[in-house]
């Protein structure tokens, strides 16, 4: 026989695992709605094409246009992890914002035609707000990726005391499969570890008491 508080740390180990297996996906970055606070200033900004990227489609970069009049722009810097498959979300309900993706680094700079907003690019919604929707778009990188994304306005001065909110998503796979957190592994090893156990020790108790339960003489 087995100690109750045994069996019952094993249920507990197993329905918390698969919990754990149903949450959503990975959140790298959720800002709230926050106030636009320009980090630098770059020369035009990315032409809105209304093509927004997605996996297993690279994106070429659209263009340029505004240029070189200056824009504020605010970035923020996340590791992708474990994650290969980013979704990058911005409600900017003003639509006075552009919001893009880099690998390392964003670095514009004073020399046409694109002024250094190609270099590293890795992909946009292609719009801002379309319908008073929040923008979306979708990138693909190697994991434990350094992604850079900048937020700029559309028309120089137009982000001044306009707030937003930028979410990142992050999916193990194009079918939206959530990378396991270390947490969840953990309690995945564990909870298969105590059922060997569990299931090892039942099989040595009927080979020591082959007759239990059986009739008697």
């Amino acid at each position: 026989m087995f100690p109750a508080r045994l069996i019952s740390f094993s249920r507990m180990v197993l329905l918390v695992f698969a919990l754990t297996c149903c949450a959503q996906a990975s959140v790298l970055l959720d800002t709230g709605y926050i106030g636009f606070s320009a980090t630098g200033s770059q020369f035009g900004r990315i032409s809105r094409d209304g093509v927004s990227s997605v996996w297993g489609d690279l994106k070429p970069f659209p263009g340029v246009t505004g240029a070189p009049a200056l824009r504020g722009y605010e970035t923020f810097t996340i590791n992708s992890g474990l994650n290969e498959f980013l979704q990058i979300s911005l409600d900017d309900p003003l639509a006075v914002f552009f919001v893009a993706a880099y690998m390392d680094a964003y670095s514009p700079l004073n020399s046409p035609p694109n002024f250094g907003l190609n270099i590293h690019y890795l992909g946009d919604p292609g719009s801002s707000q379309p319908f008073g929707n929040p923008s979306f778009f979708q990138i693909q990188v190697p994991r434990f990726s350094q992604v850079v994304i900048p937020i700029n306005e559309v028309n120089p001065g137009g982000g001044t005391g306009v707030t937003f909110n930028l979410i990142v998503e992050g999916f193990a796979d194009a079918n939206f499969g959530e990378v396991p957190e270390p947490v969840s592994l953990w309690l995945c090893t564990a909870g298969l570890a105590l059922l060997a156990m569990m299931r090892a020790r039942r099989s040595a108790g009927r080979s020591r008491h082959p007759l239990e339960g059986g009739l008697t003489k």
